[in-house]
């Protein structure tokens, strides 16, 4: 038997790659980098810098999200400190 969904209760959807960022815990797919603006190399090179996690029986490689934004502070260089050059 089905379960009848409550008149009142919304749909559910998908977070935004956007609001996973802000969720703790939260695993990042290929797509959701591509969402947040990386070109393919790029997401390539965050799938070569950080651990990935792979579940049995799923076939899409994911990266937590906090390693991930981990990545981009440390890869973020302001008027304190000098971009490497090779």
């Amino acid at each position: 038997m089905s379960e009848l969904r409550d008149i009142n209760e919304a749909p559910r959807r998908k977070p935004t790659a956007a609001e996973l960022l802000d969720t703790a815990g939260a695993l990042l797919t290929r797509s959701h980098l591509r969402e947040l603006g990386l070109e393919r190399r790029a997401v390539d090179a965050v799938f070569r810098e950080l651990d990935v996690v792979v579940l049995p029986g799923y076939s899409r490689p994911m990266v937590h999200a906090s390693q991930y934004l981990e990545l981009l502070e440390r890869s973020t260089y302001r008027d304190d400190r000098v971009r490497p050059t090779a």
